[in-house]
């Protein structure tokens, strides 16, 4: 068995947010510095960060973003 095999999957940290300018709904991603959350609308592919700080954070998982 390799290392990977023995250790459990860890899920990707995410963040759910409503898009109202097409009206969808999308999950952000952690980019590979852990700064920020990031993602695009699949319609008009306008660009959502959300950056990740150590104080003062919201413990909500789900927003909304015009």
């Amino acid at each position: 068995m390799t290392e990977n095999q023995d250790q459990p999957h860890k899920p990707k940290p995410f963040l759910g947010v409503h898009l109202k300018c097409c009206n969808v709904y999308i999950r952000l991603h952690q980019n590979h510095s852990a700064d920020a959350f990031v993602g695009f609308c699949p319609k008009c592919a306008i660009q959502v960060r959300v950056p990740i700080v150590a104080e003062g954070g919201s413990s909500s998982r789900f927003f909304s973003a015009s």
